[in-house]
């Protein structure tokens, strides 16, 4: 009797057992499908942030939302701290669907290690962490045998995590504008469309890492989101990652040029409508610009340090435009420290030759150690548009004076040196076939729309110019010279200060007033 009643207890305590058992995991099949974050939770969605997210007990009934990372990014503190970035166009790790995700699998605190062959996320190992043995498939077909170390690259694993934030079908981080702006002149954003109206505002920018879309419908969030591009895959023959300076790009989108060696440091105004005007240089007087200020003190610059080059109108003062026609030649000449120059620049309506800048010698003086001290980069610059019309304007005659000889420099240091090229990660058959003339067309071009034509010409002069510090490249003396004009043979100092300039024909114009469409955070999804 007593075996009968405790076998009939076991059996009801096993049936209660699987009954409640079937109805915990009925409840928790339920409440996964009640999740709000239920599809944001996968590996697929967050990438390698789907190793990092909090573990929680299983009879927990409501989930935490999923961490992401606080990403932070201005000129005086860098990305997340980091000022020199390695930026990668395909991401070095399992990027996710996550916008966020994807720009940090580009951005890497520190030069990735990837064989010249990779195409950079390989799969699920490299997902995990680990570091993978890969094999280049380069047109050589040599096997490097590299290492891809995502441990160290493209991690950002100390980075602080906060809970993600629920937006329509995307668990989106919180960024300020001012990150936002950072992270798309560090990826050469120029605008596409833009459209403010009844219903909010929307745009679309263009980067040389992919594509960046923002809205901000009426009464509701602002979101920000982005995808890499889809047409670059493992036939890449660049290296696959260049440095980014986040001071500088701030500097150059804001209109500033700074010296790396003396306080020296002038803004620029920006365009002005149809007239004659003179540039004027004003101490200090940066602060009372309504050029780009108020975005270079949103990005952690002192504006108060900043000289500011103005633009004055001329009929304010009684000058006629037959005074200034008859009085001062068009270009400059050997004498260019005791004359002033008269240059056409793009007016403010519509971009045609429209404003006549009257440029005094002192002036003269300024524009010309502002054209030494252009900061070195990579890659084209999204930069202030007034600071790109003024120097190309005054520098053009000169540049064009030298523009066969530097690209002939280009070419010939491709053909002479196509080792130190493949050790800098370029393919060997584009070394071989293609790398010099597509550097040398880029420069006679005069103009262009290219990031990579860009990366070409700076890193030949890079390998041209050997083992110099980036202070060396940022500052120069080449157009405070007197015999500009009379130069037949270009030093290194001259091949760097023209391949500087060259970046400010191949670069895009970026609205530095954007932040007047943004409110101060916005959803990245």
């Amino acid at each position: 009797m007593d075996q009968a009643n405790l076998a009939a207890a076991w059996l009801s305590f096993g049936a209660t057992a699987v009954g409640l058992g079937g109805l915990i995991s009925q409840a928790s099949a339920i409440n996964d499908q009640l999740d709000p974050y239920h599809a944001n939770r996968t590996a697929e969605y967050l990438g390698i942030w789907f190793q990092r997210q909090q573990r929680f007990p299983w009879w927990r009934i409501t989930k935490p939302p999923p961490l992401g990372p606080v990403i932070a990014a201005r000129m005086a503190d860098g990305f997340c701290g980091v000022n020199v970035l390695h930026i990668a166009r395909i991401p070095v790790v399992s990027p996710g669907r996550a916008g966020w995700s994807t720009v940090l699998a580009m951005f890497n605190h520190e030069k990735p290690v990837l064989g010249p062959g990779m195409s950079g996320y390989v799969g699920g190992d490299v997902e995990k962490g680990a570091a993978v043995e890969v094999e280049s498939a380069g047109s050589d077909g040599t096997d490097l045998g590299e290492v891809l170390d995502v441990g160290r690259s493209a991690s950002w694993a100390t980075l602080e995590r906060r809970s993600l934030k629920r937006y329509q079908s995307y668990a989106c981080i919180v960024i300020s504008r001012t990150t936002l702006i950072t992270m798309l002149v560090v990826t050469n954003g120029r605008p596409v469309f833009q459209y403010s109206d009844a219903t909010g505002f929307r745009a679309g920018y263009a980067s040389y890492c992919g594509q960046w879309y923002i809205t901000w419908p009426i009464g509701q969030e602002a979101i920000v989101k982005f995808a890499a591009h889809d047409s670059i895959g493992a036939s890449e023959v660049f290296p696959r990652s260049f440095a980014q300076r986040i001071d500088r790009c701030g500097q150059i989108v804001s209109g500033v040029v700074c010296s790396p060696s003396s306080p020296f440091a002038v803004g620029f105004c920006g365009r002005k409508p149809r007239g004659d005007y003179r540039l004027e240089h004003s101490p200090k007087g940066f602060q009372g610009a309504h050029s780009g200020r108020h975005l270079f003190n949103m990005m952690g610059g002192k504006a108060y340090e900043v000289d500011y080059l103005d633009a004055r109108k001329l009929d304010d003062a009684g000058t006629t435009i037959n005074v200034l026609g008859s009085t001062y030649p068009r270009g400059y000449s050997a004498e260019v420290r005791d004359r002033a120059v008269l240059f056409d620049l793009p007016g403010k309506e519509d971009g045609r030759p429209t404003v006549r800048m009257l440029v005094p010698p002192h002036e003269v003086g300024v524009l010309r150690q502002a054209l030494d001290c252009l900061p070195w980069t990579s890659l084209s610059w999204s930069m202030h548009r007034g600071l790109r019309d003024i120097l190309l304007a005054f520098a053009k005659p000169v540049m064009d004076a030298h523009r066969a000889r530097l690209a002939a420099i280009i070419r010939s240091t491709v053909e002479e040196h196509p080792d130190v090229f493949r050790a800098r990660g370029w393919d060997v058959g584009f070394v071989r076939n293609n790398m010099g003339f597509m550097g040398s067309s880029a420069v006679l071009a005069g103009r262009g729309n290219s990031g990579d034509s860009v990366r070409v010409v700076t890193d030949i002069v890079a390998a041209y110019v050997g083992d110099w510090e980036i202070s060396k490249l940022d500052e120069v003396f080449f157009w405070r010279r007197d015999d500009l004009w009379d130069i037949e043979e270009l030093d290194k100092e001259a091949v760097v200060a023209l391949t500087k300039l060259f970046v400010l024909e191949w670069s895009q114009e970026f609205d530095y007033q954007l932040y007047h469409y943004l409110p101060i955070s916005l959803y990245f999804g």
